[in-house]
């Protein structure tokens, strides 16, 4: 595994970390080389000592990094068998570090991109309805906050990233559904990935995706649910059109 090629260097630098950022690290680039399937469902890793010698990081680090990585469904040890690689159906994919891996602009599949809009469009409409009927105050001014951030950003797609995800998270929460505002998650690591991919916007484009949002916002703070969810759709189905 260690000698094989990689599109680019994996994530996670190992050397000149404490015990902490070792394991970290290690947890870091072999999820990478997995999500990126430089090493494949079903395929041993080497030995321990082996694998820690390559990573250059200690056996009890690489032994740590190894439960993170089998809590996130990613690997199996057993005895005589070693570490493997599972399936990529036991994989937990709304785990925050697997979904950053997969979304990662260097592998992120075209198919991987419109999952997680289909997540969207099952998750966000639904959020939004329950927000127009539970938010408060306070779950209102931070999504009105977020759009002035939006529309203040300009030509400024990094502000403009901050703001969007901000959005999204308000109205999340805004439901008062743990459950759906714990979406936040796979929601930030597509708007992040498709920030990277989609380029720069065109201004009226850009601008008619801020009163989008806008829009959104006034129908929660509306109390209008069925025109929240609506609207939410609406957009996501535009969404959904830069990838087909």
């Amino acid at each position: 595994m260690a000698n094989r090629p990689s599109p680019k260097p994996a994530p996670g630098s190992v050397k000149g970390k404490g015990a902490r950022g070792h394991v970290s690290a290690v947890v870091d680039k072999l999820g990478y080389q997995i999500s990126a399937g430089i090493v494949q469902e079903g395929e041993t890793l080497p030995v321990e000592q082996e694998l820690a010698a390559s990573l250059e990081v200690g056996r009890n680090s690489l032994r740590e990094a190894v439960k993170v990585l089998s809590g996130k469904g990613l690997l199996s040890t057993a005895p005589r068998s070693g570490t493997k690689v599972r399936p990529r159906g036991d994989w937990n994919m709304l785990d925050p570090d697997v979904l950053k891996w997969h979304a990662d602009p260097e592998i992120a599949s075209e198919s991987f991109m419109l999952d997680l809009i289909e997540l969207r469009r099952i998750v966000e409409p639904k959020a939004a309805e329950l927000a127009a009927i539970r938010s408060t105050k306070e779950d209102i001014a931070d999504m009105l906050a977020a759009c002035s951030s939006m529309a203040a950003a300009g030509t400024d797609r990094n502000q403009r990233l901050v703001a969007d995800i901000a959005f999204h998270t308000a109205v999340l929460k805004a439901s008062h559904n743990e459950v759906l505002s714990n979406f936040k998650h796979a929601i930030s690591t597509y708007l992040k990935a498709h920030f990277v991919r989609g380029g720069q916007l065109e201004e009226a484009v850009d601008q008619a995706d801020v009163e989008r949002h806008q829009k959104i916002a006034l129908a929660i703070a509306s109390g209008k649910a069925e025109l929240a969810c609506a609207l939410t759709v609406e957009m996501l189905d535009l969404n959904r059109e830069h990838f087909e």
